[in-house]
């Protein structure tokens, strides 16, 4: 007897090969046969009849890792189809923790809701710490280059070689422990102090490992080639596998003509010379970022509290004014209309607001407001967060249609309040996945199904490792999401984000039910997937 089968469904195997009418056995966390199986006896039997059956869904830029000691049940992305995400991108990852950097860590697990301890010190501490809360899917983890920064200290643009040395032993603790390698953030404050060379000392260290160098390059406007190339020299000397994370050219930030076109060439050119690099992107118009990403280095050289305190002199206010044309450009062109306030906790009033509606509630300025939110965050000005209209539509399909491009969100796990009021809801947490289909494969045929559904399964499991993921064949795990196709489709909006998707009728985590028809049933199957030795 089988312990689930999933009869008459239409299965998309994740390979990009044509749906085909089979049914799906599963006995422990694997499926074991796929086929016309009859009368096949199960303990639980679940009629797929005019539903896809797929891999649950595999997320290559997540983090979820912000959020899941608040979310342990991972509410937004399991109800979407997703069974594993890969968190730590962006240089920010909760481990490596030390006496200098246990603050901000708490910091910003606060800012996700989580209101214990960060009781651990090691990746591997910190792993097992993840696995043994119970996990309703599953994550692979990169170990953050800033976080090994700020573990050690570092301040300023060059570390000394016994900060290095340090920096050095924490990545190689954290690829032991099963890290899939290291992640970089080179827009923000850590990242961008950083010379070529320590990444790549860095680099250099999980590259033994077999691993991956992960990076949110440089630069994605006027010096989007510079940042790709930066990103390739380390990707090739270091012997990592590259993963260039959400590239994408935002517009009018002053990019060169073709500027995306021609990093991708710069790519495809690595690869003919047998350097390993792909990437990935992200289904909105808009993204997330730090609203601290803007700010000038100097304002920021004796940290988050201090640069707070700045915040409070008109001076201070006007020189960094005239010191903002980085990261989103189009806030220095004064383009507030394009902005939005995420996340405040003292303005949490107007979080989902555009700028121009904030001053406009305020009768202040622009600008003031977005000083005055960030002097009120204090020592938690760096976790403020905002939303930007970033990417055209044709740009989207574009990176989304690309055969070296992963789909991705670049955002969080969360939760509606009725089932976890203390996680930050966004509408990228709760449509991300969903929007792929219903928009780029429903409505506008950027893709077929079963190529969406490969770019957000098989492809993504195979490029990071994630052995027994990412298809649905026998001896694979159990990570299946059943949806209608005609009916998937999301409901969350900015002005009211906490609305779970419709259209997905069970997911299946390593072959337990976690969803069945939009109730989540509790159970926590997920694992942490290490990287294999």
């Amino acid at each position: 007897m089988f312990d689930v089968v999933i009869s008459g469904g239409l299965v998309l195997d994740g390979s990009g090969k044509a749906r085909e009418r089979l049914d799906v056995a599963v006995e422990g966390d694997r499926v074991v046969a796929i086929g016309h199986l009859g009368d096949a006896v199960a303990a639980q039997v679940l009629d797929a009849s005019g539903l896809v059956v797929a891999p649950g869904f595999v997320d290559p830029h997540s983090h979820t890792d912000f959020s899941v000691h608040a979310n342990r049940e991972l509410h937004s992305t399991v109800r979407q189809g997703v069974t594993t995400e890969v968190v730590g991108n962006c240089g920010i990852s909760n481990a490596p923790v030390t006496d200098l950097s246990l603050q901000g860590v708490e910091d910003r697990l606060r800012n996700y809701g989580y209101a214990g301890p960060a009781s651990w010190r090691t990746f591997g501490d910190y792993l097992a710490d993840v696995e043994d809360g119970g996990i309703s899917h599953n994550l692979a983890c990169l170990v953050g280059h800033s976080a090994v920064r700020a573990a050690v200290g570092v301040r300023g643009e060059l570390p000394t070689p016994e900060e290095l040395a340090a920096m050095e032993h924490h990545v190689e603790e954290a690829m032991d422990a099963g890290a899939l390698g290291i992640s970089t953030g080179l827009e923000f404050r850590e990242g961008r102090l950083a010379h070529t060379g320590e990444l790549l000392a860095l680099a250099v260290v999980a590259g033994r490992h077999d691993g991956f160098y992960v990076s949110h390059i440089r630069n994605r406007d006027s010096a989007i080639l510079e940042a790709v190339t930066e990103f390739l020299e380390i990707n090739s000397l270091s012997g990592c596998h590259g993963q260039i994370s959400h590239l994408n050219v935002r517009y009018d930030t002053g990019a060169p003509p073709d500027g995306w076109q021609r990093a991708v060439d710069l790519m495809d050119s690595a690869r003919a010379r047998a350097v390993d690099v792909q990437a990935d992107t992200t289904p909105f118009q808009q993204g997330g970022g730090d609203m601290a990403g803007i700010l000038p280095p100097w304002l920021l050289e004796e940290g988050p509290e201090h640069a707070a305190s700045l915040l409070a002199d008109p001076g201070v206010r006007e020189r960094v004014k005239a010191d903002t044309d980085r990261y989103w450009r189009f806030i220095h062109k004064g383009q507030w209309q394009r902005v939005r306030l995420e996340h405040s906790e003292q303005f949490c009033e107007f979080d989902g607001q555009t700028f121009p509606d904030i001053a406009a509630a305020r009768g202040k300025e622009e600008w003031d407001c977005f000083f005055d939110i960030l002097e009120a965050a204090g020592s938690k000005l760096e976790e403020v967060t905002m939303i930007g209209d970033l990417f055209t539509d044709e740009h989207l399909a574009e990176m989304i249609r690309h055969p070296l491009f992963s789909c991705g969100v670049d955002g969080w796990s969360s939760a509606a309040p009725k089932d976890n009021p203390s996680v930050m809801p966004s509408l990228i947490c709760f449509s991300g996945q969903i929007r792929y289909l219903s928009v780029y494969v429903r409505e506008r045929a950027v893709l077929s199904l079963e190529e969406m559904v490969r770019k957000m399964t098989s492809m993504p499991a195979t490029r990071f490792g994630l052995k027994g993921r990412g298809r649905v064949v026998p001896g694979y795990f159990a990570d299946l999401v059943v949806f209608d196709p005609e009916t998937i489709g999301s409901e969350s909006t900015f002005a009211n984000p906490a609305v779970y998707p419709t259209g997905i009728a069970w997911v299946l985590v390593n072959g337990k039910v976690v969803v069945d028809h939009g109730v989540h049933s509790g159970a926590r199957p997920g694992r942490v997937l290490r990287r294999s030795a």
